[in-house]
């Protein structure tokens, strides 16, 4: 008997050639010059020992957690001279994939290459589409179930691992935070660093630091000048831009970080930073912004104080909530809640129930402020493009008080008018067509399943008296498998008939169930209020607009539960119980849109 061929023999005989790739987190206390040799020494020894070679090197000082788009900027290696060639980072490694240099990626770990494993599996089924395999050397070259298995075990722990670093990290900057110290970054305008004796004795002997803040000669004054202005003289945040600009040199800016945004100027930004800034009361305060992409303020209830004060104030508590109970009195925020009327909200009373006619899906609310008019659109910029047919306007507009007094139109001569009775008789005129269609579609398809049930039965017959392995066995099985897949289409295609057919009103319950409904007066005013949507969702409210017609489309749904007065889902509907069967009804009407 053979004996296997393991991948290390195939190696060998192929002479496979590999390329390196290496990784130093920038979050890690390691040294590049001293891990990447290291890693490269040990994926040169594991290559050796099955016959490859290296012929590539691949390497990067970047975090393993970044997306793979971010990856390979090679920004982590600047200061560093590392001993080893270095053909590119992680993505180049994949754009030479295809070029035929290698067979095969070897690193020491697959946390080396990611500790995101959505960018693991991805690098790897880009290699694999190259025909290139990716090896790590603590995982067994061949692959097998066991080797998979241990793959994805290794990238679990390597996020697990990961995540772990984060929490202990966020955990240790909290307790920092809550101590009084910097939690890194350049000083706070108006302060500047000075250092003080590291409270670890082990290293404090090592001479290492802390730095902590101090106010700084030359802007310390300038924050308290923003304060006094802003609070006590009333001066708003462009007052005080402009003020601030008059003197650049009593009132030195703020310098970005980013030299490119560097102005030499105040800005509003600047100015409403400083104003909003609790570390000007002399406590440290951590996470007031989130940390990923645009920086967004958190809640105050997330930001984490010091337990006592860290540096000295530039402003007293006292002042900096006043001057936050006056941006909060001037925004425009506050002018919505005391009902201005420029600033109030909008309320789309059809917002959900109203659907464009050519794509179905849901118009928005949106003010035309050049008119002051509220419409409902459906733009195919804020669509995916599959979604909408390619003769979709590039916007359709339906304006709201236009459409609002045809469903008061609707609810008045349906549902709450005294004439509601003789309107649903024409409605249900006008579909009584399609319940005859429905009752014969459901008819046809059970006689179509009948017959392919009828044909299987017959094969089924028939297979039993051939034998096993003969070719006309064979052929009655592959009809067969054909009717099944026949008679499980048709089988759903009735299911959907039958459903279908049950939504088609029964003319006498119909009647009886608007019947139950009182007789109201409907007006535009309850139409904008926001309880009448709730009357909208218990009618199970829905239209559709047709820009192409100007034709609005409404349909309403009863149950009986809609009148029960222990429904509990309009109170505004609620009569005594009148003992209806369970059923589903549909009304609808259509009408123009002037």
């Amino acid at each position: 008997m053979k004996a296997q061929t393991t991948y290390g023999e195939k190696v060998a005989d192929a002479r496979m050639r590999f390329a390196f790739y290496g990784r130093v987190s920038t979050e890690d206390n390691q040294d590049p010059t001293l891990s990447l040799p290291r890693q490269l020494a040990n994926c040169e020894r594991a290559v050796a020992e099955t016959g490859g070679r290296i012929v590539a090197h691949f390497y990067d000082v970047e975090s393993g957690a970044m997306r793979l788009d971010a990856r390979g900027s090679g920004k982590g290696l600047v200061g560093f001279d590392i001993p080893i060639p270095r053909d590119g980072g992680l993505v180049d490694l994949i754009e030479e994939a295809s070029s035929g240099q290698f067979d095969a990626v070897v690193c020491e770990s697959i946390n080396r290459l990611s500790r995101n494993p959505s960018v693991t599996f991805r690098v790897e089924e880009q290699l694999a589409d190259e025909g290139v395999r990716l090896w790590a050397i603590d995982e067994p070259f061949e692959e097998s179930f066991g080797s998979i298995v241990l793959r994805h075990v290794n990238v679990g722990l390597a996020r697990g691992y990961l995540h772990e670093l984060k929490v202990k990290s966020r955990q240790g900057i909290e307790t920092a935070a809550k101590q009084g110290r910097h939690a890194g970054g350049k000083p706070l305008y108006g302060y500047r660093f000075a250092e003080q004796e590291h409270p670890n004795p082990h290293k404090a002997q090592q001479g290492l630091r802390i730095k902590v803040l101090e106010p700084d000669p030359m802007t310390a004054s300038v924050v308290k000048t923003i304060f006094h202005d802003y609070v006590i003289r009333g001066l708003t945040i462009t007052e005080l831009q402009r003020k601030l600009n008059s003197d650049l040199e009593r009132y030195p800016p703020p310098q970005s970080p980013d030299p490119k945004r560097r102005t030499g100027m105040w800005g509003r930004s600047s100015v409403w930073e400083i104003l909003h800034n609790p570390k000007y009361t002399g406590y440290q305060v951590w996470n007031r912004r989130q940390r990923r992409r645009g920086g967004k303020i958190n809640p105050p209830e997330k930001w984490i104080w010091s337990e006592e004060p860290a540096h000295e104030p530039l402003v007293s508590r006292e002042m900096f909530d006043r001057a936050n109970a006056a941006a909060i009195k001037r925004d425009n925020v506050t002018k919505a809640a005391e009902g201005h009327e420029d600033y109030r909200k909008h309320i789309y009373v059809l917002r959900s129930f109203l659907r464009c006619g050519i794509c179905g899906l849901r118009m928005h609310g949106k003010i035309r402020r050049g008119r002051n008019t509220a419409y409902y659109t459906c733009e195919i910029n804020r669509r995916h493009s599959g979604l909408v047919p390619e003769d979709h306007p590039r916007m359709v507009y339906l304006r709201e008080d236009k459409a609002g007094e045809k469903v008061v139109e609707f609810l008045a001569t349906h549902l709450f008018g005294p004439d509601r009775i003789e309107a649903l008789k024409r409605s249900l005129a006008e579909i009584g067509p399609e319940a005859d269609n429905a009752h014969d579609e459901v008819d046809r398809l059970g006689t179509e399943l009948d017959g392919i049930k009828k044909r299987i039965r017959r094969l089924v017959t028939n297979l039993e008296a051939q034998e096993p392995d003969n070719e006309i066995a064979d052929d009655i099985r592959a009809r067969l498998e054909e009717l099944g897949t026949l008679r499980a289409k048709k089988q759903r295609a009735l299911e959907t008939a039958e459903k279908e057919m049950e939504q088609v009103p029964d003319p006498e319950s119909a009647e009886a169930l608007v019947a139950a409904l009182p007789l109201l007066d409907v007006d535009w005013e309850l139409v904008s209020d926001q309880d009448f949507r709730d009357v909208l969702a218990a009618l199970n409210f829905e239209a559709r607009y047709n820009p192409t017609k100007r034709e609005l489309t409404i349909r309403v749904t009863l149950v009986p539960e809609l009148t029960h007065p222990d429904g509990g889902r309009a109170p505004l509907l609620s009569v005594p119980p009148a003992g209806f069967e369970p059923a589903t009804h549909g009304l609808g009407n259509r009408c123009s849109i002037p």
